[in-house]
């Protein structure tokens, strides 16, 4: 058998779960090769908890060389281009040929399409932005904090509605006087997972007291003023602003010829295949219509699961066998609340009728969870990272619920 090179695009978590799946899978018969702009990875879950000091930035960060299987070349460079008829990417270090292609790039922030976000909002989708986030906390006294969802899609539908239950909780905690409300143009919160998700989640912002403003979307900040406007005619002031920026596919995606008239790549549902045979797409940069004329959530877990998939898949090619792996739509979500306890969502998102979610009641069980999930995804590969995944593979099985690591 001729030696394959199976190019990965992305070091994020979609990335790393595609080319640590296919080292066992391939055991050295074929080329792996993994190409990020970044040395480190950051594990954009847990920016929440460094927007209020619950991490550090060094906390949640690794070297992504060590988070990668021997077997796996790791190139770090710039993606200028991809050619998908000529299997070419063209990158700052050279040319790079490929004979399958699993692009998991991610979305990138575009907080310039909203005037005045990069000079009045704190960035919550960046760990400098987190960072500040906690920076400005520390001096704030009273007032309105208001948390900004700009537009969708929006890559952790829940990152946003966490950031809001943990400063509520932080000011809480301080003794300082103080508001949270989030405005989004959403309506309701994390409407992809149906509306007694949402409504649910609704429930739990205002029971802990954060006001919550649906169907607003906002057209311009005014920095100076401290003012949001909104296309609805309606205008907010704000103490101190915490933003969820516009998203877009990278560069090279869109000039690639890979986008549709949405601007993310479509792919078969099951398989993650885009219309190039050989050429998948995974988790952010993708668009995935389900039920109800919605499109399945940018979140992490989906990139997890479909990766899991593509590498099965692109095993079965490589011994011209049938592709067995079907990507199902099945995720879930944690939420966190504060005070060490958390939601947690699990569900179908690709059920015929709408998405099938289950909400279940905040406690200290999921919040562990959540924690033990953070540190398993950050220990390189040795028997401390095996133990956290049977402690994670137990409890879920405690919850009756399926978690694949």
């Amino acid at each position: 058998m001729d030696q394959k090179t199976i190019l990965i695009l992305g070091g994020g978590i979609g990335g790393q779960v595609a080319a640590n799946s296919l080292v066992p899978l391939l055991k050295g018969k074929h080329r792996i090769i993994l190409v990020d702009k970044g040395q480190n990875f950051e594990f954009p879950p847990s920016f929440p908890w460094v927007a209020i000091g619950q991490r550090n930035p060094t906390d949640i960060q690794k070297s992504l060389p060590a988070l990668l299987k021997k077997g796996v070349t790791f190139i770090r460079a710039e993606i200028f281009g991809i050619d998908p008829v000529a299997k070419k990417v063209e990158t700052s270090t050279g040319s790079l040929s490929f004979d399958y292609l699993l692009i998991s790039l991610g979305a990138d922030l575009a907080p310039g399409k909203i005037p005045g976000f990069q000079e009045g909002a704190l960035n919550l989708y960046t760990l400098e932005g987190s960072t500040q986030i906690h920076k400005s906390l520390q001096s704030f006294d009273q007032g309105k904090i208001a948390v900004l969802i700009t537009s969708t899609p929006f890559k952790c539908p829940a990152a946003p509605y966490e950031a809001a239950f943990l400063m509520q909780d932080f000011l809480k905690k301080k003794g300082r006087k103080g508001e949270v409300v989030v405005f989004t143009p959403e309506p309701f919160p994390m409407p992809t997972a149906g509306s007694k998700v949402g409504e649910a989640l609704r429930g739990m912002l205002e029971s802990k007291g954060i006001r919550f403003f649906p169907g607003h979307k906002i057209t311009k900040i005014d920095p100076q003023g401290k003012v949001l406007i909104f296309e609805n005619g309606k205008n907010e002031n704000y103490d101190l602003l915490v933003g969820v920026p516009p998203h877009e596919a990278p560069k090279p995606v869109k000039e690639s010829g890979l986008t549709n008239e949405t601007g993310w790549i479509p792919v078969d549902r099951a398989t993650l295949e885009t219309k190039y045979p050989g050429i998948y797409a995974i988790g952010d940069v993708t668009m995935i219509p389900i039920a109800q004329g919605k499109t399945l959530p940018k979140a992490g877990i989906f990139a997890h699961y479909q990766a899991e998939i593509v590498a099965a898949n692109i095993l079965s090619r490589l011994n011209h066998q049938p592709e067995k792996g079907k990507f199902d739509g099945a995720g879930w979500c944690a939420i966190e609340m504060g005070s060490g306890v958390a939601a947690f969502g699990n569900g179908e998102f690709y059920a015929p009728n709408g998405a099938e979610v289950r909400l279940y009641r905040p406690d200290r069980f999921w919040h562990l969870g959540r924690v033990l999930f953070e540190k398993w995804w950050l220990s390189p590969f040795s028997i401390k990272r095996k133990i956290l995944r049977l402690m994670l593979k137990l409890g879920a099985r405690m919850r009756g619920i399926s978690v694949s690591l």
